[in-house]
């Protein structure tokens, strides 16, 4: 049986927006530092951290989560600022209404 409190945290999950936490491609990271950034940073697998710096790098950019704008912003910040090349470039990253 649902109270009215159920059905009201229910309707406030339901419309809170989502925000995509966005990586862009550049040529001074390697894939294993976007590779192993993201399984760090977002948690993702190793096979689909993979596939997403490649996707990243052949699109020129790619959505690496959809989250709250809280943790979007928390994983753009991260991946920013702990993902440094070997030249110590920093990562851009960028977040957008999903």
């Amino acid at each position: 049986m649902r109270t009215l409190s159920d059905e009201a945290t229910t309707t406030e999950r339901e419309t809170m927006p989502l925000y995509h936490t966005v990586v862009h491609n550049c040529d001074c990271h390697t894939f294993d530092d976007v590779t192993f950034g993201l399984m760090r940073i977002v948690g993702t697998g190793l096979r689909d951290a993979e596939l997403k710096a490649k996707e990243i790098d052949f699109f020129g950019r790619g959505v690496v989560a959809t989250t709250s704008l809280e943790t979007a912003e928390l994983y753009a910040q991260r991946l920013h600022n702990e993902v440094v090349s070997l030249h110590g470039t920093l990562l851009r990253t960028s977040i957008e209404p999903a």
